[in-house]
């Protein structure tokens, strides 16, 4: 039962989608907002009377990344504390690379409704060994099409991380690993699929790691 209900919480950070926004009655603030073509950070948070940067904060983003049109942003009701924490705060020790070496990303991270990616996905250059970003339990370890062999660690505060496209996997269920434990060794044809998510909610990987190691 355990097993299953780690493999439910998987399948949950590949199928979760952003819910579209529902109407609500004038007198209430909406809880998302659709961007549209010529919206920014401060204009959209204008009009909601909130900060820019409480604005991005709460998307996991910042005032210096591009909103794209018809993205869905999640907006603080009424003078209510922001209940969700910066991917940053969320972490107590500095993240390490989940590769050996620097690999370029070919595809980003993306919360769009017309084109989601709950991870990034590496490009397969020289690095073979995949290891772990963070210390950890190892909860899930299986085979998906489109993502191979893959393992799921959990980690403190509610945050799990998913190393998919492996051809060999060298951890156990069950097993504890700490930063840069070895977790498996590379497909031959594909580079490293790499998710973080708090609880369901998935985080932008590459601002997981800008302070890593």
């Amino acid at each position: 039962m355990r097993k299953l209900r780690y493999y439910l919480i998987f399948l949950g950070f590949f199928l979760l989608s952003p819910v579209s926004a529902k109407q609500s009655p004038k007198s209430e603030i909406p809880s998302s907002y659709r961007v549209v073509k010529g919206d920014s950070w401060f204009g959209i948070a204008r009009k909601f009377k909130i900060s820019a940067e409480t604005l991005a904060k709460l998307n996991g983003r910042t005032t210096t990344e591009n909103l794209y049109e018809r993205e869905l942003l999640r907006i603080p009701k009424g003078n209510e504390k922001i209940s969700v924490s910066s991917p940053e705060s969320l972490i107590k020790e500095k993240p390490s690379y989940p590769l050996e070496r620097k690999e370029r990303i070919v595809k980003k991270f993306s919360e769009l409704t017309y084109d989601p990616h709950k991870g990034i996905q590496f490009q397969r250059g020289t690095s073979s060994l995949v290891r772990a970003s963070l210390p950890g339990k190892v909860v899930h370890v299986d085979y998906m099409d489109g993502y191979e062999n893959f393992v799921v660690l959990e980690h403190q505060n509610g945050l799990y991380t998913v190393y998919g496209n492996l051809e060999r996997i060298q951890v156990t269920e069950g097993q504890e690993v700490k930063s840069k434990d070895r977790l498996g060794i590379l497909s031959k044809d594909k580079g490293l699929y790499f998710q973080v998510n708090k609880q369901k909610q998935s985080l932008n990987p590459e601002r997981i790691l800008e302070g890593g190691i």
